[in-house]
């Protein structure tokens, strides 16, 4: 739910915004009528505007809609969750629509490279595992610590009969004090830190339905890359 609200705060904004922008238009044009000084240009740059604001508010409910569409089922108990096919296709195209706002904001680049075919069919819950790796570049965001240009790298490969998936960033690498603990308890240190938040459930989320692994490598003074493994 947390996730959720964060996905739809900003476009709800905006669109906040955009509807006092259109009564401040509204109120300027019932002030225009009768006045005998504004022009007929004068009465087009006002319909113009509205327009404007009308397109501005189209393009965020279509982004929330996309965000709806997205979260779909997620709506489940940990073990009720529905084992289908789904292409890695799929997969990105969910996490590039939940995790749209979030980089954006940030100033971060998401950057996905595919080095084995698209169409590739994984076996699980398409939502779950869209929700394990957004949390990891949740996590890489808040490692930046609000520096911008920040880069996360999402790659995906075969190795050995499983996908691999790794997200990579290089934002200075994981304190001493969790590296050992990481996946062993719920690691809540927030902050510049950006030590991993939920990455115990998402390790277990993925032991459980995947049949998979996850492990991570970092680098103090450089970055830090977590690795999902999933059988093929």
């Amino acid at each position: 739910m947390g996730g959720i609200a964060h996905n739809l705060k900003t476009p709800i904004m905006s669109i906040s915004g955009a509807t006092e922008g259109i009564s401040d238009l509204i109120k300027e044009y019932e002030n225009s009528i009768g006045d005998p000084e504004v022009t007929v240009e004068d009465h087009h740059d006002i319909a113009h505007d509205m327009t404007e604001w009308i397109e501005k508010i189209r393009v965020h409910l279509s982004y929330m809609s996309d965000v709806i569409t997205a979260i779909k089922g997620q709506a489940v108990t940990f073990s009720e969750q529905t084992i289908e096919d789904f292409t890695i296709e799929n997969l990105i195209k969910n996490i590039d629509i939940l995790m749209k706002h979030e980089l954006s904001s940030a100033l971060i680049t998401l950057n996905t490279r595919i080095d084995m075919n698209s169409k590739t069919k994984i076996k699980g819950n398409i939502n779950s595992l869209v929700q394990v790796i957004n949390n990891i570049i949740s996590n890489s965001i808040q490692a930046y610590s609000g520096t911008e240009n920040g880069i996360i790298e999402l790659s995906f490969y075969k190795e050995k009969g499983k996908l691999i998936i790794k997200i990579e960033d290089r934002a200075g690498g994981l304190p001493e004090m969790v590296r050992n603990r990481l996946f062993k308890e719920m690691i809540t240190t927030k902050g510049k830190n950006g030590t991993g938040l939920g990455l115990f459930m998402s390790y277990s989320n993925i032991k459980a339905h995947f049949s998979g692994n996850m492990r991570f490598e970092t680098e103090t003074g450089k970055g830090t890359a977590f690795y999902i493994e999933i059988p093929l």
